[in-house]
């Protein structure tokens, strides 16, 4: 009896300190919680689209949060946000939605997941180039997005390197912790 209290202990121990090496944000402001690993960098109000940004370290993940607000009765928005993001998806979007703030970007492996209440949320993975008058670089990241009748939001999380070879490298030992805190991305119910 006393080594299985003694090995129930190890194992809360062990969880708990598993458990205690994540954290989680909840941004009741802006309507979002993600979790990601403690001792990672975070940044607050990175402006006025990035409510959230988080490091893992130099030349490791960089993660930013964006969230705003939705009016479903604009033009060219889907009133039907559910619906969109079940049904009515289609790859493009990606371009349309984020894809348009980069030089060029390929979207792939899109699919639809849900929150633990339900909601849709789609995760994609992108390739990307950003280059302006003063940068260019290359980049992979995994996406989560999702809309709400009022908000939406999305957090992307990736690495970039001076050519496609070198993100690649950096990408591969990283995909499985981007994974996590992509899936732990929930933007608050409306």
């Amino acid at each position: 009896m006393r080594l299985f209290l003694f090995a129930a202990a190890a194992y809360l121990t062990c969880v708990s300190a598993a458990l205690a090496a994540d954290k989680t944000v909840h941004d009741k402001e802006h309507g979002f919680s993600l979790t990601y690993p403690e001792q990672w960098a975070s940044e607050t109000a990175f402006d006025n689209t990035i409510r959230l940004k988080i490091k893992s370290g130099e030349g490791g993940l960089t993660c930013r949060v964006s969230e705003n607000p939705y009016d479903p009765t604009a033009p060219d928005n889907p009133p039907d946000v559910r619906a969109f993001m079940e049904e009515d998806w289609k790859v493009s979007n990606w371009q349309t939605i984020v894809g348009v703030a980069y030089q060029s970007a390929a979207f792939r492996q899109d699919r639809l997941a849900h929150f633990p209440d339900g909601y849709p949320v789609r995760i994609a993975e992108m390739d990307f180039h950003y280059a302006d008058e003063n940068v260019s670089f290359y980049g992979h990241s995994r996406i989560a997005l999702t809309l709400r009748s009022s908000h939406y939001g999305f957090v992307n999380c990736g690495v970039v390197g001076d050519n496609s070879e070198e993100v690649e490298r950096k990408w591969a030992p990283l995909a499985d912790e981007a994974g996590k805190v992509v899936g732990s991305f929930m933007l608050d119910a409306d």
